[in-house]
This record gives C-alpha cells, sequence and structure tokens, in this order.
C-alpha cells in the first residue's frame, strides 16, 4: 500500500480523473479508450467522499457522546462531593465516616 496520506491519494485520483478527460482523445488515437477508467475512477472518488463524510459525522457524534457522557459524571461527582461535604459537615472530619469518605479520593 501507499505511503501517501489521504490528501495525497484523494489529489491524485482527482488529477488522474481530469488528467484522463483532458487527454481523451490522444488515449483512444494510441488505441486505449479511457471513458470506462474515468467512470470508474469517478464512482470510486465519489464512494470514498461519501464515506469519509459518514467517518466526519460518526467521529463528531463520538465527541459529542464522550462530551456528554463526561458532563452528566461531573454533574453525578459533583452532587456525591457535595453528599461528602454534608457530611463531614454533620459528623465532623475525625468521624470514621468522613476518614472512609476521604479515602475514596485518593
Amino acid at each position: 500500500m501507499s505511503k501517501m496520506n489521504e490528501a495525497g491519494k484523494r489529489d491524485f485520483v482527482s488529477q488522474m480523473i481530469t488528467l484522463m478527460e483532458e487527454e481523451q482523445a490522444t488515449m483512444t488515437e494510441k488505441g486505449f479508450d479511457p471513458a470506462d477508467k474515468i467512470e470508474s475512477l469517478k464512482t470510486k472518488e465519489e464512494n470514498a467522499n461519501k464515506a469519509e463524510i459518514a467517518q466526519q459525522a460518526s467521529a463528531a457524534k463520538a465527541i459529542e457522546a464522550t462530551t456528554h457522557a463526561n458532563d452528566l459524571l461531573d454533574e453525578a461527582y459533583m452532587e456525591a462531593s457535595d453528599m461528602a461535604d454534608l457530611l463531614s459537615g454533620l459528623y465532623g472530619k475525625k468521624s470514621e465516616i468522613v476518614k472512609k469518605i476521604r479515602k475514596f479520593r485518593k
């Protein structure tokens, strides 16, 4: 497989399509009609572009889902932290309950 990066591969495919379209008459004169290959490459390029768009949408959804999950976790943590502060106030810092709570945060 080529070591060319994704953008380079996309550009190469596009340039090859353009070249074959521009030079179709010359190629045909030499005994090679590139029409089928041009259409094949156009279809593959279009499919690759659609797949890239779908991949980008999936990545965006994954980021959104991660942000949402982190927000919910932060909300739960804050409530638990508030409860720890409340219990510390009720029982005092030297109580066994509060000592156990301090171990949870380590």
